[in-house]
C-alpha cells in the first residue's frame, strides 16, 4: 500500500494542472491581501472563495483522473493485492497532493500578508473540503461506469452544495416563517458541508453579521461553543461515511 501511494503521490505532483492550481490558488491569496486595506476582509475574501474554488477542483479533478486511471487499477488486480490497499493508495494520493499543495499556497500568502492568527482555521476548512469532497468523488466515480454521466453528476452536486442548497433553505425558512423552525433549520444545515465551514469560520471570527441563516440560528440556540463541536463532528462524518461508501463499491466492482 505504501508503495503504490507513493508512486501515484510522486506521479501526481509532476502534472502540471497540480502546479497551475497551487499558483492560482496563491495568486487569489496574495491579490486579495493586496487590494484591501483590512486584513480581516482579505481574510474573509480568501475563505469565501476557497469554499467555491476547492470543492469544484477536488471533485472533478478527482473523477477525471479515477476515469483515467481504470487501465492502471486493472493492472493492479492482477497483482496479489488486497482491493482495500489499492482503494485507499488511491483515496490518499490524490488527497494528500491537493491538500498539500493547498496548505503551501495558503501557508505562504498568510506568512507574507498577515499575522497569521486565522491560518489554522482557514487550512481546517481547505482539509475538511478536501476530504469530503474527495470522498464523494470516488463515491461517484465508483458507482456509475460512464465517464460522462460521472462528471456530470459531479458538477451538478458542485453547484447543488455551492447554490441550490442555500436557495432551497432559504424559501423553506420563508414559507415556514409562521411556523417555530429554528430547530428543524439546525437539522437542515448538517447537510451542506460548505454551509458548516463557512459557520465555522465566522464561529472563529465570531462576526455574526456574515453568519447567514445557518449560522445564525445554531449560534441563537446552541452557542458558538456546542456548535463548533457539532460542526466538526458532522464534518467528520461528511468525510467518513462517502469515503466508507465508495470504499465497498470498489471492493465489490466488476472489472
Amino acid at each position: 500500500m505504501i508503495k503504490i501511494t507513493k508512486y501515484l503521490t510522486i506521479s501526481i505532483l509532476k502534472s502540471k494542472f497540480i502546479i497551475g492550481y497551487g499558483l492560482l490558488l496563491f495568486s487569489i491569496c496574495i491579490g486579495l491581501f493586496a487590494i484591501s486595506n483590512d486584513q480581516d476582509k482579505a481574510i474573509i475574501g480568501i475563505n469565501n472563495v476557497l469554499l467555491i474554488i476547492i470543492p469544484i477542483v477536488v471533485m472533478i479533478y478527482t473523477v477525471s483522473q479515477i476515469y483515467q486511471s481504470t487501465d492502471f487499477i486493472r493492472l493492479l488486480l492482477t497483482q496479489p493485492i488486497k482491493r482495500k490497499f489499492i482503494f485507499f493508495s488511491q483515496f490518499f494520493s490524490y488527497t494528500i497532493v491537493l491538500a498539500l499543495i493547498q496548505s503551501l499556497s495558503i501557508t505562504f500568502s498568510f506568512i507574507l500578508f498577515s499575522d497569521a492568527s486565522l491560518l489554522f482555521t482557514v487550512l481546517l476548512n481547505s482539509l475538511f473540503l478536501t476530504f469530503i469532497f474527495s470522498a464523494i468523488s470516488f463515491l461517484i466515480a465508483y458507482s456509475i461506469d460512464e465517464k460522462v454521466k460521472g462528471i456530470g453528476v459531479t458538477i451538478f452536486l458542485g453547484i447543488y452544495f455551492l447554490a441550490i442548497y442555500d436557495g432551497l433553505l432559504l424559501f423553506l425558512i420563508q414559507a415556514m416563517s409562521d411556523y417555530p423552525i429554528e430547530r428543524f433549520g439546525i437539522l437542515l444545515s448538517l447537510f451542506n458541508p460548505i454551509d458548516l465551514c463557512r459557520i465555522l469560520f465566522i464561529f472563529k471570527m465570531d462576526i455574526s453579521a456574515l453568519m447567514g441563516i445557518t449560522g445564525a440560528i445554531m449560534q441563537k440556540i446552541i452557542g458558538s461553543n456546542l456548535g463548533t463541536i457539532v460542526i466538526f463532528i458532522v464534518l467528520s462524518l461528511w468525510a467518513c461515511i462517502p469515503l466508507i461508501l465508495a470504499g465497498r463499491k470498489f471492493i465489490k466492482k466488476d472489472y
